[in-house]
């Protein structure tokens, strides 16, 4: 079992990660990420190791890979999704931590397009399409509840309250909806500077 941990906003990150490797899980994180859970004692992947792909691109290309989406979306039980995890290793993964902020729309137009965080909220979909298998994590403040969760129900996601997970996947999509919104708004002012 994998827990993939992507953020910006590090509040908490830590102690969730350690919460989680107690729980069993495996933790698997992008660089920064990766960095600030090993200066906190933690044992973390860089997510590059799990695919088998490193940064690409000077970190633009970093989780979209078959692995992580197929781990994200890996359906527990389903056939043909069963068949597909033997036969090309995809990894289980329970938890996706991953938050981002709202794109800046000041500053160079060329820097602040390159800000515009794809993969992130790209993986926090896929999560929360799959919330029956999934927990999609956006918010700081639900890490306690999360934890909370998966205690309860042994460290398995689907034995979780589908209420929680339902909302946790609602909590994701409006984040994703948010950031959408942000990144529409700083194309129209670019187009209107241009």
């Amino acid at each position: 079992m994998y827990a993939v941990l992507s953020v910006t906003d590090k509040t908490g990150v830590v102690e969730l990660g350690a919460g989680l490797g107690g729980l069993g899980m495996s933790l698997v994180a992008t660089g920064g990420t990766a960095r600030s859970l090993r200066r906190g004692g933690l044992d973390a992947t860089v997510i590059g190791d799990l695919s088998g792909v490193p940064e690409l691109m000077g970190g633009r290309v970093r989780a979209f890979h078959p692995s992580v989406f197929g781990g994200l979306l890996y359906r527990r039980g389903h056939p043909s999704d069963e068949a597909d995890v033997r036969r090309y290793g995809v990894p289980r993964i329970d938890v996706l931590v991953c938050n981002f902020p709202d794109v800046a729309p000041d500053g160079p137009p060329e820097r602040t397009m390159d800000s515009v965080d794809v993969g992130g909220p790209a993986m926090v979909r896929a999560a929360a399409k799959n919330h029956a298998h999934v927990l999609p994590v956006v918010d700081p403040a639900d890490y306690a509840a999360v934890l909370r969760a998966l205690t309860s129900a042994r460290g398995a996601v689907g034995a979780t309250d589908p209420a929680f997970r339902r909302r946790l996947a609602e909590k994701a999509f409006a984040r994703t909806a948010a950031y959408d919104l942000s990144i529409q708004r700083l194309v129209g002012r670019l187009g209107d500077a241009g």
